[in-house]
């Protein structure tokens, strides 16, 4: 049995040209309709700004967790830093 490949050339490059006709008739309707630009404006913006709180979102995570792997290590220097003094101050040594 000959299998066909999935995606031939012809078929993506039709699927391409369908796309750009879809965004050129999108273009043309919103021109016509300035109320249906408002509203895409306006879920444009909306869209924009949870993207941005999602973005700061990830990067205040990312900042606490590398602060408490940072504050972990700084304990234990400190442990073993104090460790060391006791150890070098005994008169057992």
């Amino acid at each position: 049995m000959d299998k066909n490949p999935l995606l031939t050339d012809e078929i993506i490059e039709k699927a391409r040209q369908d796309r750009e006709k879809l965004e050129a008739d999108i273009r043309k309707g919103m021109q016509a309709d300035s109320k249906l630009v408002k509203k895409y404006d306006q879920l444009e913006a909306q869209q924009a700004k949870q993207a941005v709180y999602k973005c700061r979102r990830i990067e205040n995570a990312k900042t606490q967790e590398r602060g408490r792997h940072l504050l972990r290590y700084v304990l234990i220097l400190w442990v073993i830093l104090i460790a060391m003094i006791i150890w070098i101050l005994s008169p057992w040594s």
